[in-house]
């Protein structure tokens, strides 16, 4: 899982634009699992799962579909990328965020082989020791975020 979390360091930060609000925002996806970030400037969330979590997410949010954890990922990953990059969303997925005490659910809709696919990152505060290795990375990755911007 360490993996997981140094390829989330490497990742540029980017403008989530959701119609909620605005979040910055940073993935990486392997076939072993994914780790996310997501900031509003006031807190930050994170969530890293490895395959058993997938696989069992999966097994809860999309009862029609089977597939190996590799299959979710890589469509996970091909729905993120674009939006990370500030490309539309392939075909119709959509993409909304709610908060839930200290949880941001970030919640995918979208279709797979078909089927209609849902997926729900459950994204928690980042522990200080987290947000501190992304502290410097966050201020340069919200400067270049609103460069772009203005």
């Amino acid at each position: 899982m360490e993996d997981l979390e140094q390829g989330l360091l490497m990742q540029p930060w980017a403008l989530l634009q959701l119609p909620e609000n605005p979040l910055l925002a940073k993935a990486y996806i392997t076939k072993q699992g994914y780790a996310l970030l997501i900031s509003d400037l006031q807190e930050v969330w994170h969530e890293q799962v490895d395959t058993s979590v997938v696989s069992q997410r999966a097994k809860e949010l999309n009862r029609r579909l089977t597939a190996p954890p590799a299959a979710f990922l890589c469509h996970l990953d091909d729905l993120l990328r674009p939006l990370l990059k500030g490309i539309a969303c392939p075909g119709k997925a959509t993409f909304s965020c709610d908060r839930v005490a200290e949880t941001l659910i970030l919640r995918v809709q979208s279709e797979l082989s078909g089927l209609p696919f849902y997926w729900n990152f459950h994204c928690i505060l980042a522990s200080p020791s987290l947000v501190s290795q992304f502290e410097y990375v966050l201020g340069k990755g919200i400067a270049s975020c609103f460069e772009v911007k203005l």
